[in-house]
């Protein structure tokens, strides 16, 4: 079912402060979701939580499609889909937070920070790693 930009930023805004766990669910009017990145993305996303709240980083990456650094837009993603579940890892892009785009705003689940709205340096804080741009599949700029 798509979903438009604009409603995937306004589900994300109804987790903040919402502490981060590998095994803990957070429910809200979306449903229950685990509170870790991916199950942050999976409630932002309106994908479904049921039955173990969310899709995992891979997961998402088998829902996305590879975009470009200048194709990003609100509401896409960054995913690390490499490791294992205590090195993936994703963040909801925002916007670019200066003209160089060298920085971005974007929203994560996080360990020891929880859910956060944040600048973050591109790709990711700390260097590349794996981290690369994704749009879902159902991700619309507006209702057709």
């Amino acid at each position: 079912m798509p979903i438009t930009r604009a409603e995937v930023l306004r589900r994300a805004d109804s987790w903040v402060r919402v502490p981060y766990s590998q095994t803990a669910f957070h429910t809200n009017r979306y449903g229950t979701y685990r509170t870790d990145c991916s199950g942050f993305a999976s409630m932002a996303f309106g994908l479904p939580d049921l039955p173990h709240g969310g899709l995992n980083t891979v997961e998402l990456v088998a829902v996305s499609t590879p975009i470009t650094k200048d194709e990003l837009l609100p509401a896409d993603v960054l995913i690390d889909p490499v490791g294992d579940r205590t090195t993936r890892h994703v963040v909801l892009f925002e916007a670019w937070a200066n003209p160089w785009r060298t920085h971005y705003l974007g929203r994560e689940q996080c360990g020891g920070l929880g859910t956060v709205r944040r600048t973050l340096v591109y790709p990711y804080e700390g260097g590349p790693r794996g981290y690369r741009p994704y749009r879902l599949d159902h991700v619309v700029d507006q209702r057709p």
